[in-house]
């Protein structure tokens, strides 16, 4: 047995079997075979036709060029030099205002425009030129321009209106004026294509919507038709049957279609049948329910062929999950058209138009930095129902760590770092100009709040030193240097001031008695000659051996108020753990301590 024979038997899909269904003869060709010239332009004119007769097909596109990219997808400069990037993004905004050719559309409707046409013709040509003193300046030409000249037919390397080398690569493209049939050869480095390739070799593309056109004019027709029928209906309410030619209300009227109707009867009146006649009520149950689900599959394949689910174009009652799961899908459709247009269209150009401003002399980057062009890219916030989830949820994955406000804002359309330079604004509105530090337990939470108090009792206790919690505070807790300095050096001062070491005036009682290393009561007179004065806040005695200091009960002081947290993510502290937690993390000063007299 051959192989061949063996893969046939196997394989049944195309089989010629007349009994079961019609043969469909096909043979793997090359992209230019398989889809002509004068096909491909067919198809472009009934995607055009139906894109302004269908206002299913039009919604759908608008739908997604609104969730794609919005007004405009928004460009941020991302270097390491401030001053450069304002200066970029103040270039570009000047420059988004007149860099059409015709003067009639800026940066953000150019891309909207693109972004629908991409999505009606897939195919859309954009031309790099400039004014004439190198501003650089953009043309669109749709796809219908770009065609083989008729002196140029034949040609093996002009295929549909593109050159191509021996491996195939674009080097122009023939632009038709439309002026006598005048061409204008466009080198590829000149040309954006934007297009959604379907096939490894294709040079020109072919509208998504050519799966579903064939069915859209069914679904137009079937529509027409009913509304014809119902509207017929309507207009005939009743029908006088029986022998006789003359009018039952008044004057017969015959109609252009051969239908001879009787005037219209007002209201109230009562009818008198003649013998032999009777009237009869028509109706027409048309549309009928087995209609609309039948026409539920036209809709299906029109949101197919655009790339979206059938329920977020058309059916929307359904349950939370499938509405996540539907809007879920969606947005995976978005996120490819805007990347599409990221990657094409506004990173390119944005690139050649800096390039542009910088050999103008508009802009001058920076000496030695080697990626002026690098930008993020910020599209439009995503369609939710869970709005108020969504934000709880990414407000604790920023505490966490498990998400940065970088995702967080460009999931919403904005940058993180406007996001941050606007609430430093309205702090500082709200401050009469001056700009206050946030409080800490905003941005560490209660169970940051939880391990800083601990840190701060580890220190109170000699576990660690100012200098290892100062290293802590600011790595782990992101603390400038000046504030956990502060922190560390206070948690240690409260460390050192213990009785024993607290200075002594000679005015003090006789009977006054003060610790010594050894745990014996001494006189202020017999205090040992070496014992270190504490003369300034910030020194910590560090002791080689461990001491057990024993004091009167009226001399204890307490160190640090410590509670017990609870693992509850809705616990609700009472005031006094709200105060220690504050005390702890410096946002409440501590009540001063009178000393005894």
């Amino acid at each position: 047995m051959s192989l061949g024979s063996w893969f046939g038997r196997i394989v049944r899909a195309g089989a010629q079997d007349y009994t079961k269904r019609q043969h469909i003869y096909v043979t793997p060709q090359d992209t230019r075979t398989d889809v002509t010239n004068q096909s491909r332009k067919q198809v472009l004119g009934l995607a055009r036709y139906w894109f302004y007769n269908s206002p299913v097909v039009r919604g759908a596109i608008d739908c997604m060029v609104r969730n794609s990219i919005g007004p405009g997808i928004k460009m941020q400069s991302r270097t390491s030099d401030e001053g450069w990037n304002r200066a970029t993004e103040e270039w570009l905004a000047n420059w988004s205002l007149a860099c059409d050719v015709r003067g009639l559309l800026d940066w953000n409707t150019i891309q909207q425009v693109a972004t629908r046409t991409m999505l009606r013709d897939n195919e859309l040509f954009i031309l790099l030129t400039d004014n004439g003193d190198g501003w650089p300046m953009l043309q669109m030409v749709e796809a219908h321009r770009c065609e083989t000249p008729d002196y140029l037919q034949g040609e093996k390397r002009i295929i549909d209106g593109v050159r191509v080398n021996a491996q195939g690569r674009p080097l122009s493209y023939y632009i038709n004026l439309g002026q006598d049939d005048k061409f204008s050869e466009v080198q590829a480095p000149d040309l954006i294509v934007l297009a959604e390739r379907d096939r490894a070799d294709e040079l020109r593309s072919l509208s998504r919507l050519v799966t579903c056109l064939n069915l859209i004019q069914d679904r137009e027709e079937i529509i027409t038709n009913t509304m014809v029928s119902v509207k017929r209906a309507s207009a005939i309410g009743l029908a006088l049957e029986g022998e006789g030619s003359a009018g039952f209300f008044g004057p017969e009227t015959t109609t252009n279609d051969g239908i001879t109707t009787d005037r219209v009867f007002g209201g109230g009146a009562i009818w008198n049948v003649p013998n032999g006649r009777k009237i009869r009520e028509i109706k027409d149950d048309r549309p009928s329910p087995n209609l609309t689900e039948f026409m539920d599959q036209f809709l299906r394949a029109v949101a197919s062929g655009l790339g979206l689910p059938y329920e977020y174009l058309w059916k929307a009652d359904l349950s939370g999950p499938s509405q996540r799961f539907v809007l879920a899908q969606a947005q995976r459709r978005f996120d490819e058209i805007s990347q599409a247009i990221i990657t094409q269209l506004v990173s390119r150009v944005r690139l050649w138009a800096l390039a542009k401003a910088i050999k103008r002399g508009d802009l001058t980057p920076p000496r030695g930095m080697d990626r002026w062009w690098d930008v993020a890219f910020h599209t439009p916030k995503k369609s939710t129902i869970d709005a108020g989830r969504d934000s709880l949820a990414d407000r604790e994955d920023l505490k966490m760590g498990i998400r940065t406000l970088a995702d967080i804002a460009g999931e919403r359309g904005e940058d993180w770092q406007d996001v941050l330079d606007q609430r430093k604004i309205e702090k500082a509105y709200e401050s009469g100009g001056e700009v206050k530090a946030e409080p800490l337990i905003t941005s560490i939470g209660i169970g940051g709040a939880q391990a800083l108090s601990s840190i701060i009792q580890q220190i109170g206790q000699g576990l660690i030193t100012p200098t290892q919690a100062e290293t802590i505070l600011v790595s782990v807790f992101g603390m400038t240097t000046e504030a956990a300095r502060k922190i560390a050096q206070d948690a240690g001062v409260k460390k050192t001031e213990q009785p024993a070491s607290i200075p002594r005036d000679n005015s003090q009682a006789p009977d006054e008695q003060q610790v010594s290393p050894d745990g014996q009561n001494t006189a202020p007179s017999e205090q040992p000659e070496q014992e270190l004065e504490l003369s300034h806040p910030t020194v910590t005695v560090t002791m080689q051996a461990p001491v057990e200091l024993k004091a009167e009960p009226a001399h204890a002081t307490v160190l640090t108020e410590a509670f017990t947290m609870k693992d509850d993510p809705d616990l609700e502290l009472t005031d006094k753990e709200l105060n220690m937690v504050a005390k702890a993390i410096g946002l409440k000063n501590k009540p001063a301590r009178k000393k005894k007299s």
